[in-house]
């Protein structure tokens, strides 16, 4: 193909190459806004698990809740959408103001706000029957754009330490094979010599393997 050639489709098709690039740009920050809303997800799971105390002020409440959770995981499936998602969708608003603030809302930030804001229910979606799920939202699970019912169970098994992105799921084999939490978790105990929580709802024949 000559340089007129190429020349001539380039000025016949440069829309179209332009609405591609466009669309693959776009797709592209999208899959990154769904990465890291996965990411941010994991990080506000792991601390809820290995940090802090029932008694404590403010967050003890999360925790009682986190801690009542392992013991019975399929008791979020009864609570209300509101009293599910209502903390998750406080702390994505608080996001979503930041970035306006500092004039980064795009197709990334935008994407993990919104992915965020409905991690708890995905995460909620994760503990239900197929049948409760429905097609759409199976379909879904089962194409991984959202976490899925046997990836999260990862979560619940062991020392219930691992796994816990719970938007897509994406982020957990990265993480865990880079032993992040564990590492995370060490550097914490050397800079404050605070240890991480030790889940009670842990059998202790698995306490006695760490």
């Amino acid at each position: 193909m000559d340089t007129n050639t190429l020349q001539l489709v380039v000025a016949q098709h440069g829309e179209t190459l332009a609405l591609l690039i466009t669309l693959t740009f776009f797709s592209a920050q999208v899959v990154l806004g769904l990465l890291l809303a996965d990411f941010v997800s994991g990080l506000l799971h792991w601390m809820e698990d290995r940090y802090g105390g029932p008694n404590w002020p403010v967050i003890g409440p999360i925790i009682r809740s986190t801690i009542r959770h392992h013991h019975r995981p399929r008791r979020m499936v009864g609570v209300g959408f509101m009293r599910r998602n209502g903390p998750t969708a406080g702390i994505a608003l608080g996001f979503l103001v930041f970035f306006a603030l500092i004039g980064a809302l795009n197709p990334i930030t935008i994407t993990a706000v919104l992915a965020g804001a409905m991690a708890n229910e995905f995460h909620n979606w994760a503990h239900r029957k197929e049948s409760e799920n429905g097609p759409i939202i199976t379909a879904l699970q089962r194409c991984g754009l959202i976490v899925s019912p046997m990836a999260h169970a990862a979560h619940h098994r062991g020392f219930k330490n691992t796994n816990y992105c719970a938007v897509n799921g994406w982020m957990n084999p990265v993480l865990e094979h880079i032993r992040f939490w564990r590492r995370l978790e060490a550097v914490i105990r050397v800079v404050t010599r605070y240890r991480p929580r030790r889940d009670p709802t842990v059998k202790r024949r698995w306490l006695q393997r760490q």
